[in-house]
């Protein structure tokens, strides 16, 4: 008969942090980065929606559009998960807006697709896909 290891029980605590004030946040997080100095007025700009459960997501995305959009960008979305939707655009633009992600909530069109283009590679020489 096999010997299993003592089993003990074991409470963990998390550190979970509260921000108050989300959009301000994100905006304070955003002008650390400068992006005034890389982005351009008129140039487009991807932000990624994922499929992982990241609390007030739709706010923080609509943060980010309208920290772009004071820049002068033209901000769109595009769903970034793998299999989630069942693979496809529809469906993957179907999680996100289930997430409160939508086109009116955020202010800028969300861009879902599976035919994509190789628009540069990596350092290291991996192609890097976007949405056509």
């Amino acid at each position: 008969m096999p010997c299993f290891p003592k089993i003990f029980r074991l409470r963990q605590i998390f550190d979970a942090p509260r921000v108050d004030d989300v959009p301000g946040e994100v905006h304070a997080q955003l002008a650390r980065l400068q992006l005034d100095k890389r982005v351009q007025p008129g140039q487009r700009v991807a932000i990624t929606a994922g499929s992982r459960g990241i609390v007030n997501i739709p706010v923080i995305i609509r943060a980010i559009v309208e920290h772009l959009k004071g820049l002068g960008a033209r901000p769109l979305v595009v769903p970034a998960m793998g299999s989630h939707g069942g693979g496809t655009a529809e469906g993957q633009r179907r999680v996100i807006e289930s997430y409160g992600i939508t086109e009116e909530f955020i202010g800028c069109p969300i861009r879902a697709g599976m035919e994509t283009v190789v628009v540069c590679q990596t350092a290291e020489g991996f192609p890097v896909h976007f949405d056509r």
